[in-house]
């Protein structure tokens, strides 16, 4: 039909630098064991900035990027990821729970 408007696939929405985050998994979606590790291991944690990460550190976020208390995890890296143990336990599920979920 003339002046109707072409379909656009839905893309996923890009976020503007500076605009918050979408929403992090909430703990309900973490396993009580993988939240407990987590909480250990941020105790622990290096507390390092932006600048002071490198592809052996961990690059977990925590806190608010707008507040001075935001600081990455900064603790050894587990091969070829991102992150420290605790935090590829929350990161990356796996295929089994993912699939549930969908359901």
């Amino acid at each position: 039909a003339p002046g109707a408007k072409p379909v656009t696939p839905a893309r996923r929405q890009i976020i503007p630098a500076g605009q918050p985050l979408p929403p992090q998994p909430s703990a309900n979606e973490i396993s009580p064991e993988a939240l407990a590790k987590v909480n250990e291991v941020e105790k622990k944690a290096k507390k390092l900035t932006l600048m002071e990460l490198t592809e052996k550190t961990c690059k977990w976020p925590v806190g608010d990027p707008a507040t001075e208390d935001f600081w990455f995890c900064g603790l050894p890296v587990e091969a070829g990821k991102p992150y420290c143990e605790a935090h590829v336990g929350v990161a990356f599920q796996p295929m089994s729970s993912r699939r549930d979920r969908r359901r």
